[in-house]
């Protein structure tokens, strides 16, 4: 069972994994809770995901691919009542500290996804209760957590959390950025832990080869934000198209998000309706991704993108914006291509380049493939998360036995 936790007799690892939204809101960081927490679970770790309950129409206590899911109150965004609605947000607060010293009995570590209000939340409750806290950091660049808590962008008054937020046990940081931010916000060097995030290799299957289809199929997944790029993606493939009217091509983006109608008129104003599909969420991702011919990630700002990595894993040809996180797993013409984030003229270039050279997009695609199964395997993501949680615990227990020695002493 590789490092699974009854190896070497190590004790049980309970770990309860915090996470702000979940399902049914769908985002890459609860994405990649969920999957981390099922195989966590395949290797004997006991994990419970606790979340807020934002959706009146979701059940409080829910089970997910075997992983129990706890929704703590929010009075559900408060009834989403214009003006109010943040007030769910020092509800949830409230709720998940009580939540978390409740059920102080039932863990050893308390794993939180994403550093925000919530984090504050679970390092009170982690000092109070005597657990430990480690926290994975989703965002950086202009999509920073450390900015957002700063800026109050989710939560007023949050930038007063940040500092008790930051006290946290262990740090993971997705990317280079990450480690930065994080070393500039202050916190030592020896609280932060580079892992990746994982995607599941041994079920992936590749594409089935390379040759383009007619029309040629250009793929985006993700959330329909301003934050992923995609008015440099429309503009882009505008351009791709002008530059030779006797290429045929279609671009499918999948995903909803706020932007929807905004990018819909875009493409319209581009005269790209004919070319663009607003797929929506769909649930065959992997379907989409292993009949196209080039995925496309044009972000300003990510942490560490499941969609391109996922992509990886079909053996698709990669073009990404230059930013940290894209650049942390793509290196230029070795397993993708970047081009210069918000220039849709280079964006453009590297597009026309890729659907000119079926011998580089195999290349790319072939080795991207390897890229992902030597550094970004899911097995041994949760494998390190394991070894993480069993060093909290037994600095947890010998910072306890050193309290006791030195009461003792005293006496």
């Amino acid at each position: 069972m590789g490092t699974d936790q009854g190896q070497k007799g190590m004790k049980p690892v309970r770990v309860l994994m915090v996470v702000r939204l979940f399902y049914p809101w769908v985002g890459g960081a609860e994405k990649q809770a969920h999957k981390l927490a099922k195989k966590l679970r395949e290797k004997n770790i006991d994990v419970e995901i606790v979340t807020g309950w934002w959706f009146r129409a979701t059940p409080q206590r829910d089970t997910l691919d075997g992983v129990p899911v706890f929704r703590n109150h929010t009075l559900w965004e408060m009834f989403g009542i214009k003006g109010l609605r943040k007030f769910g947000g020092y509800l949830y607060i409230g709720t998940l500290v009580w939540h978390l010293w409740r059920r102080r009995a039932d863990y050893d570590v308390i794993h939180v996804h994403g550093l925000n209000y919530h984090t504050f939340a679970a390092v009170l409750a982690g000092r109070w209760s005597h657990r430990r806290t480690l926290t994975k950091v989703a965002n950086s660049g202009q999509a920073s957590d450390v900015d957002k808590m700063r800026r109050d962008q989710q939560l007023l008054f949050a930038r007063y959390m940040l500092p008790a937020a930051l006290r946290c046990d262990q740090f993971v940081a997705i990317n280079g950025a990450i480690v930065r931010e994080l070393t500039a916000a202050g916190v030592p060097a020896g609280k932060i832990v580079r892992l990746p995030n994982g995607v599941e290799t041994d079920s992936i299957a590749t594409k089935p080869g390379y040759a383009l289809h007619d029309p040629a199929r250009l793929i985006f997944v993700g959330r329909l934000h301003a934050q992923k790029g995609l008015d440099v993606l429309l503009t882009a493939f505008q351009r791709l198209l002008r530059q030779d009217p006797s290429r045929t091509a279609c671009l499918q983006l999948i995903g909803e998000g706020p932007l929807r109608e905004d990018l819909t008129r875009l493409a319209e104003q581009l005269d790209l309706a004919g070319h663009v599909h607003f797929v929506g969420q769909s649930d065959q991702v992997l379907e989409y991704l292993q009949q196209a011919d080039v995925f496309v990630l044009p972000s300003r700002g990510e942490g560490m993108s499941n969609a391109l990595l996922e992509a990886m894993a079909c053996g698709l040809p990669v073009v990404v914006s230059d930013i940290p996180g894209n650049v942390d797993v793509v290196a230029h013409e070795h397993n993708g291509l970047l081009f210069a984030a918000n220039d849709s003229n280079s964006l453009a270039q590297a597009l026309a380049l890729l659907l000119g050279q079926p011998a580089l997009r195999e290349r790319l695609g072939r080795t991207a493939r390897q890229t992902v199964e030597q550094r970004y395997s899911l097995n041994a993501v949760a494998d390190s998360y394991i070894a993480l949680y069993h060093n909290l615990t037994s600095a947890a227990a010998g910072s306890f036995q050193d309290t006791a020695r030195r009461q003792e002493t005293n006496i």
